[in-house]
């Protein structure tokens, strides 16, 4: 009796501490977010989305994504280059977790977005960003989770669809 106590014992507590495990995981990711923001670097999960200058779609422009220089205030080496699709979409994968800048040219000018990838990944699956440049130079980086219940694959000239 004392052996099945013991192993209904050792059973519980193994649950108990695989529990414990994504809470720590998730307040990391937390405590790296508030982090990154006081940085001055946007969190995100992936980076892919859809690109704005004063409201107008960054069609077939091109794009780099660098590491920061020691300073952190601009772009150290370039890690990525790619170009935005008809509509402004855009995908960079996979990503390690880290601090970048990314640069989108557009009519001869630059514009510079800070954002930091909270967690490494390989694939863009489930969320999409929206970046938005006003005329000021300022961007703005909302985050969407997409939900396509529908079971129908998605056209790159669907609001929700940012993947070819």
């Amino acid at each position: 009796m004392r052996g099945v106590t013991f192993a209904v014992f050792l059973v519980c507590a193994t649950a108990v501490c695989s529990q414990s495990d994504p809470s720590d995981a998730t307040i990391s990711r937390v405590k790296k977010s508030r982090t990154y923001a006081a940085e001055g670097f946007e969190p995100v999960f992936c980076f892919a989305g859809q690109v704005k200058v004063e409201g107008k779609r960054l069609s077939r422009r091109p794009f780099s994504v660098s590491s920061p220089d020691e300073d952190r205030r601009c772009c150290g080496p370039v890690l990525k280059t790619a170009q935005t699709d008809q509509h402004g979409h855009f995908l960079v994968e996979p990503l390690p977790e880290g601090r970048y800048f990314a640069k989108f040219k557009s009519n001869g000018s630059e514009d510079l977005v800070s954002f930091a990838v909270v967690r490494s990944y390989d694939r863009c699956d489930g969320s999409h960003l929206e970046i938005n440049f006003s005329k000021a130079g300022k961007a703005t980086i909302q985050d969407h989770i997409d939900i396509n219940d529908s079971g129908e694959p998605c056209q790159a000239s669907e609001p929700l669809c940012y993947r070819k």
